[in-house]
């Protein structure tokens, strides 16, 4: 296109007609950058005010990489080709460690607390910087008198949550590490500072996977429940009752036939809810030397076979039929690529200091993750052929936290 010599007039780009504007528009899928288009000159700001706004894009997650020695806080998008987007984050919020984000831009996160070597936990709101207190200790049987009651400080590594959480009654399902670094599961209402005494864990004890929030029908009812995927790739399924200060957990271990090994180390696995359906996503690393680093990914679909022994099957996806699958412990999130601009596959982000404890001292004085590794992240798809992309951002070790998605 011509460009006017800037003496005798605007530039050739500050004059397209109407119609173009308004396509070139119509194919911008981040609002993020529809917003910086809107800047571009007083024409096209005047134009597009004037101009009925094409609907917008279904937006998808984004990734909040954390601060390093190295690198500011950055928000990287999907949709803008992974490159990354400023964010206000308030300062005291810039350095927490983040375990998790729930739909509308919440994110969990601990903050260094008020005492040494203590943490807060809250759930912020980065629209509207809205704050909410989570618990920071759990109520816990004395070993020795059963009728006593100790407190114990707890470090939050991942959460779900039953509904928005400023409706009334909602519901947190919370991955906790209480003591000797092992995972549980607990469960609060929104607006408790302290866990109450929970159930015992339904034998035989199986180590902590994720945990996903979902709604079903039973007999022509509607019913919502935790599902609580484990390392032997059990679902318990948890629908807990609030009594007072007191808890009831009614639950259901769902058995699976075990899939037997891959040959590869299982690095992760989680759940999702697409489509209706319950699907297993199974991170797995390298087979041949061990890599803590993502090499594949295998999808999973839930059967009904019912044996008595056994009550469902997990059967392979070979093809994810145009989902996006945003994984995430707590968080994650299907959606459809039919919807918007983005590719199908598995977006994946660095979140392997999981297991890595936070409660090391025996004493129980808590101590923040150290090298939060950053750097595995990325989409995978196995159709047409099997291909790792790590197109998302890498970064350094953080001391602070691991990445988190920010979900839309």
């Amino acid at each position: 296109m011509a460009v006017a010599d800037d003496r005798r007039g605007p530039r050739g780009w500050a004059r397209l007609p109407d119609e173009v504007l308004r396509e070139l528009y119509r194919r911008i899928p981040c609002e993020i950058d529809r917003h910086y288009a809107r800047r571009v000159c007083h024409s096209w700001r005047a134009a597009l005010a004037r101009l009925e706004p094409p609907a917008p894009h279904p937006q998808v997650p984004w990734l909040l990489l954390p601060e390093t020695n190295e690198h500011g806080l950055t928000f990287s998008c999907v949709l803008s080709e992974c490159r990354a987007h400023r964010f206000f984050l308030p300062s005291g919020a810039r350095r927490a460690r983040y375990f998790g984000s729930y739909d509308g831009a919440w994110l969990f996160l601990a903050v260094d607390g008020r005492g040494a070597q203590t943490q807060d936990h809250l759930l912020v709101n980065l629209n509207n910087f809205q704050y909410l207190d989570l618990p920071n200790a759990i109520l816990l049987h004395n070993w020795y008198e059963a009728d006593k009651l100790d407190l114990k400080k707890v470090a939050i590594v991942a959460a779900a949550l039953s509904r928005p959480p400023t409706e009334r009654g909602c519901v947190v399902a919370g991955i906790i590490e209480p003591f000797l670094s092992a995972h549980r599961v607990a469960f609060w209402r929104m607006g408790d500072r302290v866990i109450s005494p929970q159930p015992a864990w339904p034998l035989p004890l199986e180590e902590v996977e994720d945990i996903l929030h979902y709604t079903f029908n039973r007999n022509g009812r509607e019913h919502e429940a935790f599902l609580v995927l484990t390392t032997e790739e059990n679902v318990l399924v948890c629908e807990p009752r609030f009594h007072g200060s007191s808890v009831q957990v009614l639950s259901n271990l769902v058995r699976f036939i075990p899939r037997g090994s891959d040959g590869q180390p299982v690095l992760a696995r989680y759940l999702v809810e697409s489509r209706g359906e319950i699907l297993m996503v199974v991170r797995l690393g390298s087979a041949i030397q061990y890599d803590p680093s993502a090499e594949e990914f295998r999808v999973f679909e839930r059967r009904d076979f019912n044996d008595g022994k056994f009550n469902c099957i997990w059967n392979s996806m070979s093809e994810l039929e145009g989902r996006m699958l945003f994984v995430g412990r707590g968080c994650s999130r299907s959606y459809e690529a039919a919807d918007g601009p983005a590719m199908e596959g598995v977006y994946f982000l660095d979140d392997r200091s999981f297991r890595d404890p936070i409660f090391h001292d025996p004493y129980e004085q808590p101590i923040f993750r150290r090298a939060n590794r950053c750097s595995d992240n990325g989409k995978w798809l196995e159709a047409p052929f099997i291909r790792l992309d790590r197109c998302l951002p890498e970064r350094g070790p953080s001391k602070c936290s691991p990445p988190v998605w920010i979900l839309p």
